[in-house]
């Protein structure tokens, strides 16, 4: 097993420091808050005491790439989790022990991978092993944030409440997501198809009016002749353009993986027109719904932060949870720290500093999370009947202007016809 070193602090201030052998940093984590320690640094070490040694990003990339491909067709749907929360909850409020509940939950589940993992969980917990350290072996499939509901149900001993208000969690976070990827999915879908329709147009319709225009000896009109060179540069060179978007396609991939590139992405998607509202409305409503389940279940509030880091799955609002959490271990209330960061809004820093205050935070921020749910919904009803005649307008203006370029030569053509006969 891997050795992780570590810094924290005591209840009173005092700075502690060593190396601990564990599965995972999770079990780190958990070992700390036994210890009533709170983590300040952790690092992984090798067997010689040395820290890991980062790989090259060229090499991470490749490693992250064909672990993607290993993984294809064995990924597991966010409801399928959900419904395992729901039937564990059930089972674990009825009576039935631990073991049995996942054995048997993974003989009836629909998702026969989900199953096969499940089997091995139950097998580690038959074992000794805690039902949070089983499934935080399968990161892929249990978040470190479904990992510490269940580390905190089992220590309260309230595992079938936890998991209860987990599936409900996790129900409510799907419906949000295919809400908003609902409303997303329609623009993406006519911009790729105006997409088509222009290459398609500049590499097949506009050739042939070349050919026809080619024969008259008037010169034609300048958007024509603009279009036509157009075209003409782009099928001479098909196989550079080809090539030149392939590599700028990899490029793009590329510098979005980095820190930097996917900071960049990501801030940019909150200044989109019509969407910029609703992806940061998204990203507040799951931050403000997670940090929510996570304290009211006990979760200590340096661990929520660190844990939910990931999930408003924005590196903007990352790092602005990495601010909050440094502010709040140097004693900073988390209202406070939230509006240090300025990205986060007002309503939610103010219900947070009530929360705060009245000893409910949990309860603030989930009347948050509902807050700016609804707004997401009635965002998401309002751009699906926005975003349709925009897009038809756009699709229309495209391709009527490339029309009007390309039939610009017949009208002058016709003009000049009828004028001739008209002076005979």
């Amino acid at each position: 097993m891997p050795s992780y070193f570590y810094r924290a602090r005591d209840v009173n201030g005092r700075p502690h420091e060593g190396i601990e052998v564990a599965t995972s940093e999770d079990e780190v984590l958990r070992m700390l808050s036994n210890m009533q320690l709170t983590p300040v640094f952790i690092e992984t070490r090798t067997a010689s005491g040395e820290p890991v040694q980062v790989p090259s990003t060229l090499g991470a990339l490749a490693t992250e790439l064909a672990a993607s491909l290993r993984g294809l067709g064995k990924s597991v749907q966010p409801g399928s989790v959900a419904l395992f929360a729901r039937q564990l909850s059930t089972m674990i409020s009825a009576g039935l022990p631990l073991v049995r509940s996942l054995r048997s939950i993974a003989r009836d589940h629909h998702d026969k991978h989900l199953a096969q993992i499940l089997q091995g969980v139950g097998d580690d917990v038959q074992k000794g092993e805690s039902l949070a350290a089983a499934l935080g072996r399968h990161p892929g499939i249990f978040d470190e944030v479904f990992v510490s509901l269940v580390h905190t149900g089992e220590i309260s001993g309230s595992l079938d409440v936890v998991m209860d208000q987990t599936a409900s969690y996790l129900e409510r976070a799907e419906i949000l997501r295919l809400k908003v990827e609902a409303a997303l999915r329609y623009p993406t879908f006519v911009l790729t198809f105006a997409f088509m329709v222009f290459m398609a147009m500049i590499l097949k319709i506009i050739p042939m009016f070349a050919t026809i225009y080619s024969r008259f000896k008037v010169e034609l009109p300048l958007p024509t002749r603009i279009l036509l060179s157009f075209s003409q540069a782009i099928a001479n060179n098909a196989l550079l353009v080809l090539l030149g978007l392939i590599l700028g396609g990899i490029g793009l991939w590329y510098w979005a993986r980095t820190e930097e590139g996917r900071y960049r992405i990501d801030k940019a998607k909150f200044d989109l027109p019509l969407f910029g509202d609703l992806i940061r409305m998204y990203a507040i409503t799951k931050f403000s719904r997670t940090l929510g389940i996570l304290t009211s279940s006990g979760t200590q509030i340096l661990s929520a932060l660190r844990v939910m880091r990931p999930v408003p799955g924005n590196k903007v609002l990352e790092r602005g949870i990495d601010a909050v959490r440094q502010q709040v271990e140097e004693g900073v209330s988390l209202s406070r720290a939230m509006e240090a960061t300025g990205e986060f809004p007002e309503m939610l820093i103010q219900m947070t500093a009530t929360g705060e205050e009245t000893g409910k935070l949990d309860q603030m921020l989930s009347r948050t999370a509902d807050f700016y749910e609804q707004r997401v919904t009635a965002k998401v009803d309002g751009l699906s009947s926005l975003v349709e005649p925009i897009a038809i307008v756009v699709l229309g203006l495209v391709i009527g202007m490339m029309l009007v370029a390309l039939y610009l030569p017949i009208f002058s053509l016709g003009q000049a016809m009828r004028s001739g006969i008209l002076h005979q």
